[in-house]
């Protein structure tokens, strides 16, 4: 028998060479264009409908913000149109109709702004008193404090991750906590890295960003935790495929970025590519002295 070592093989990464295509084809570009607001909305919520981590999150904010015990002040940054907020509304209404709500929403795009307005608007004649600005967190005219604070899927657009936590802790009154949802670098978020363009000058930040962001202000955080969702590629359609990349898609990219999902849903449960969201918690401690 032989005593030469036989050469290695090296390992078969198809997911990882179809995103080596996509970045040699990137390589140079122009980067791709963004979504315009009304199409973001729209396909968003395309996305969602082949995804089950909207529930997962409702429950998970649903159990956190019923600790709560009394009247209940929230400010939801990135509220989108409202329809995790009305849900989570609905829940602290229903479980103690004697208590009061304070419910306020943060979202740049006009059009998502006025339809969280109708949908929580709703119930306003159930105890809950609503507040919307269509405008940025940090241009927001908000007031606290605030109970609960919820960033969900919307500190990826900011300027300054530590800025935002900064700003959102400090309108907290002592005791209240603030909640990001934020996703990993995973796996579809490995296709946003290599195709979306940049926001406002820099790139989406993440969860290790957020982290980070944390840490950066001084402040404490839970360690985080995650919800393990998944999300249907085999079905979405060109605009939430453009979605689900953060990038208006040419023709020439869209075989190699479905390729690469059906690789990734290949290798997972279901069939289904996993769509994880981090959840980091901070809360405002009670001043000492």
């Amino acid at each position: 028998m032989s005593n030469l070592a036989r050469p290695l093989t090296p390992p078969v990464d198809p997911a990882g060479d179809l995103l080596d295509e996509l970045r040699a084809a990137r390589a140079g570009a122009a980067p791709l264009p963004g979504l315009d607001p009304a199409t973001y909305a729209r396909s968003h919520e395309g996305f969602e409908r082949l995804s089950d981590q909207r529930q997962l999150i409702a429950a998970d904010l649903a159990a956190r913000l019923l600790r709560h015990e009394g009247d209940v002040s929230v400010l939801s940054v990135g509220c989108g149109d409202g329809t995790l907020d009305a849900a989570l509304a609905t829940a602290l209404v229903d479980a103690d109709p004697g208590r009061r709500v304070r419910w306020t929403g943060v979202e740049p795009y006009a059009g998502s702004a006025a339809a969280f307005a109708e949908r929580l608007g709703r119930l306003t004649g159930r105890g809950l008193d609503l507040e919307v600005h269509a405008t940025t967190f940090d241009e927001a005219p908000v007031a606290g404090p605030f109970d609960v604070i919820t960033f969900v899927h919307s500190m990826y657009y900011v300027p300054d991750v530590a800025a935002a936590v900064r700003r959102a802790h400090d309108l907290l009154r002592p005791g209240g906590e603030l909640l990001v949802l934020s996703a990993p670098r995973a796996e579809l978020n490995a296709l946003v890295e290599v195709l979306a363009p940049p926001v406002e000058g820099h790139e989406q930040w993440f969860s290790d960003d957020v982290a980070a962001g944390v840490r950066a202000t001084g402040l404490r955080a839970d360690t985080p935790t995650t919800l393990g969702a998944r999300w249907d590629a085999a079905a979405a359609d060109d605009e939430v495929l453009d979605f689900a990349v953060q990038a208006r898609l040419t023709d020439d990219l869209r075989p190699t970025v479905r390729s690469y999902l059906s690789v990734v849903s290949a290798a997972s449960p279901g069939d289904r590519v996993p769509h994880p969201v981090d959840v980091h918690r901070v809360v405002r401690r009670p001043c000492s002295g």
